[in-house]
């Protein structure tokens, strides 16, 4: 067997395992705790969540998503209305998303209930703050 056909893929596989666990974001985060509420307005894993509203904390924010900290689980692919109160501004962004990820944080809330975080990628929308938001992070990384 001739050794011009072996291919020695070891550098291949060290690069893609160097890339595994670095961070995939599009956007700068900003770090938050701020409150929002969102509701599921379509899920096709749980459909009793459906009209669900949830009272979360933001724990960061950016142009283009939120990841929040919340007491039920949300499916991935899960499409919700979110309401965000940013406490360096007056007035409550309306926004519209889609659950990309969802993870057990591992602790408990003060009532015995376990805590996730959901990641959430912003979907434009004509009836959404979306605009507004974008300004609003254009702002917040001019500072």
């Amino acid at each position: 067997m001739s050794s011009d056909n072996i291919v020695d893929l070891s550098a291949a596989r060290t690069a893609s395992q160097a890339t595994i666990g670095q961070d995939q974001r599009l956007h700068p985060r900003l770090e938050s705790d701020d409150r929002l509420f969102t509701q599921v307005v379509l899920s096709a894993e749980n459909p009793d969540l459906v009209g669900t509203t949830l009272s979360c904390t933001a724990v960061n924010l950016s142009v283009g998503g939120i990841q929040f900290r919340t007491s039920a689980a949300v499916p991935e692919g899960s499409l919700l209305d979110l309401w965000v109160d940013v406490s360096s501004r007056p007035g409550k962004f309306f926004l519209a998303g889609e659950v990309r990820w969802n993870r057990r944080t591992g602790e408990v809330n003060e009532k015995g209930v376990e805590e996730w975080l959901i990641g959430v990628q912003l979907k434009s929308g004509a009836a959404t703050d979306i605009v507004d938001w974008r300004d609003f992070h254009a702002n917040a990384y001019a500072r």
